[in-house]
């Protein structure tokens, strides 16, 4: 019987060590087609010092935004602060009884997502805090947020 491969004809290499081989250089790969990428991007800057070359990658803080981009966040930061103010209106009206976030949603022009969103952005600033029950998850101003209720004139909190 004949064999087809002149490699294995002249060289008896186990498997194994292809595979090991190929295992070993696919990082390798990876990474050289990484540095690739940042050099097309510009990142990489090449830098003479005393005769010496100094290859550098550049770290940018934050990715180039068109205009477009810059307004678009802000019309959503905007869009996310009114939210906030409403939902602070309706927490500041019911004071001390607490509210469920169905209440919430059902007395703002908001959708749920979005009161979610603005109900645990106010938790993580510490105005308001949850309250686990038997009738549910209720929402309470905190003394932090009844202050800042009062500053703003968003109503009279309790």
């Amino acid at each position: 019987m004949q064999s087809l491969s002149f490699l294995t004809d002249a060289v008896a290499v186990p498997v194994w060590l292809f595979i090991l081989l190929i295992a070993g250089l696919v990082p390798l790969f990876y990474q050289l087609i990484k540095l690739i990428g940042h050099f097309k991007r510009g990142e990489i800057v090449k830098e003479v010092d005393d005769g010496v070359v100094l290859w550098k990658i550049r770290k940018s803080a934050t990715p180039r935004k068109s205009p477009t981009d810059v307004s678009k966040e802000q019309e959503k930061q905007k869009e996310s602060e009114s939210n906030i103010i409403q939902v602070l209106k309706v927490m500041a009206a019911e004071g001390d009884k607490g509210i469920l976030l169905k209440s919430v949603v059902d007395r703002v022009s908001i959708s749920n997502a979005n009161v979610q969103r603005a109900v645990q952005e106010l938790i993580g600033r510490k105005i308001i805090e949850e309250v686990i029950g038997v009738s549910g998850t209720k929402y309470y101003l905190t003394q932090i947020g009844k202050m800042y209720c009062a500053k703003k004139g968003l109503g009279k909190a309790r």
